[in-house]
């Protein structure tokens, strides 16, 4: 965009007589001058500017042919460079970096949002998983705590043993214990989604209950691999922001390509000039004769000398400069072109990484979305073994010890179905995230396990992490 200059001042200046012209008491100068200007870089690296000013000067100089004097000078200067900045010079450099910086700021906002968004999904399906590991434990629970009933009451009645009884005791406290994990751990997940979606300032940030609505969303068709690459390569924010740096290496290297070459320029002046004030008419003959009278010439006069260019004055050429020998041009260029190398480089490797990482993410999809069946299966195929061991111990064709274990498996089976429906929302998660930014260190999420032969474990929930929703099918 084109600037505008002003400005206005006064100088006033006492000169010693150092000539006999100045007089013997000296002179005395005072000047008022004021001046506007409009100059503008032009996008072919050129640069112009237009400028006015005007003087009024008084002095004591018995020199003087015009005391006061007025002055009016107009001036067009132009300067356009012919090899060196002509297609582009350090401004304009500066200027299309900066636009690509903002691009590669807008990337790093964007990555910002996804990631905050696929954390707060991860935190959110890990209370839904939660919230479900709850219901598993307390049907173990309450699966522990009917066997301890009928065998309290065989037990009673000397169908059983005694240490049938203290078996099942063991196996109810066992699952209470598991009970306790999976509850400790629901309330961590909720307070991880907590910290992610609710504003700390809110007076009941810790005490309000969040409460998932939503059910373990249908598992979706085999992932599209070549659709997700073609989505991450053209994208993803690393690859971008890597695209944009290498434009920024290329304006850097036009930048010292043109540095290099010898600074030739056009160079063209035009000034026109008016005079006017109070005259001061002397004697015919005489130089520094005395004053015999006096003649005005307004200031619109001066300034239609101005305009008439009644005294022009004009000046076109060319300037040439060149260095000698090696110049630190001829390093910058060096060092461009280097970079630029190196950038286009790491955005290969960039996108090689890119298709590796959807790549593994879709086969971790595939696998989880195969396991949600096999799970589905086995907890069915635990529940029909449970039912048959309690029917057979109904009738004393089975021991106290078959219908523990079966429980133990039917616990472990409903668990692992949750685990897997936890594992695909993580990996439909990841698979979604990796093509938009880089490869996102997904936390390990679980749900809290349940032994198949000893005593039940807790394992943690871990905070940072997502899943998918619901409780297994059956009972």
């Amino acid at each position: 965009l084109p600037s505008l200059q002003s400005a206005i001042q006064r100088n006033s200046q006492s000169s010693p007589p150092s000539s006999l012209l100045l007089g013997a008491q000296g002179v005395q100068m005072d000047v008022w001058s004021g001046s506007v200007g409009l100059g503008q870089r032009l996008p072919w690296g050129g640069t112009y500017s237009f400028g006015w000013n005007s003087n009024r000067t008084f002095a004591t100089s018995t020199i003087s042919n015009f005391n006061p004097a007025v002055t009016s000078q107009l001036q067009g200067v132009f300067s356009q460079p012919l090899l060196r900045d002509l297609k582009i010079d350090p401004f304009r450099a500066q200027v299309m970096t900066a636009k690509v910086d903002r691009e590669i700021t807008d990337t790093q906002v964007q990555e910002t949002l996804v990631t905050v968004s696929s954390g707060a999904e991860r935190a959110y399906w890990a209370l839904v998983l939660a919230n479900a590991s709850v219901d598993v434990q307390q049907r173990a629970l309450d699966l522990a705590l009917e066997l301890e009933r009928t065998n309290k009451a065989r037990v009673d009645v000397g169908q059983s043993p005694p240490l049938d009884l203290v078996s099942a005791k063991a196996e109810a406290a066992q699952r209470r214990e598991n009970l306790i994990v999976a509850q400790t751990q629901a309330r961590q997940a909720e307070d991880q989604l907590r910290v992610l979606i609710i504003d700390p300032k809110n007076a009941d940030f810790w005490t309000v209950k969040i409460q998932p609505v939503d059910l373990v969303p249908p598992v979706g068709p085999p992932p599209d691999v070549d659709t997700a690459v073609r989505s991450a390569l053209g994208g993803r924010t690393d690859l971008v922001r890597a695209r944009k740096q290498i434009e920024n290496d290329r304006t850097s290297v036009t930048l010292a390509k043109s540095s290099v070459l010898p600074d030739l320029r056009l160079q063209a002046t035009y000034l026109t000039s008016g005079l006017g004030g109070t005259q001061l008419v002397r004697e015919p003959g005489t130089f520094f004769g005395p004053i015999i009278g006096q003649s005005q010439t307004p200031f619109g006069d001066v300034l239609r000398q101005v305009f008439a260019a009644n005294y022009p004055a004009w000046t076109v050429g060319f300037t040439l400069s060149y260095p000698l020998g090696a110049s630190a041009e001829q390093a910058a260029l060096a060092r461009s072109e280097l970079q630029q190398q190196e950038d286009a480089t790491r955005l290969r490797s960039s996108e090689i990484k890119a298709v590796r990482d959807v790549r593994q993410a879709a086969m971790n999809l595939e696998q989880n979305r195969q396991r949600i069946e096999t799970t589905r299966l086995a907890r069915e195929f635990s529940e029909q073994r449970l039912d048959a061991e309690q029917k057979r111990f109904d009738v004393g064709m089975s021991t106290n010890f078959n219908v523990i274990q079966a429980q133990r498996d039917l616990a472990v089976a409903r668990n692992n179905e949750l685990q897997a429906q936890l594992d695909y929302q993580l990996a439909l998660i990841n698979f979604q995230t990796v093509q938009k930014i880089g490869t996102a260190t997904l936390p390990s999420v679980s749900i809290p396990a349940t032994s198949s032969t000893t005593s039940p474990t807790g394992a943690s929930i871990s905070t940072g992490g997502a899943a998918a929703a619901g409780g297994p099918g059956g009972g």
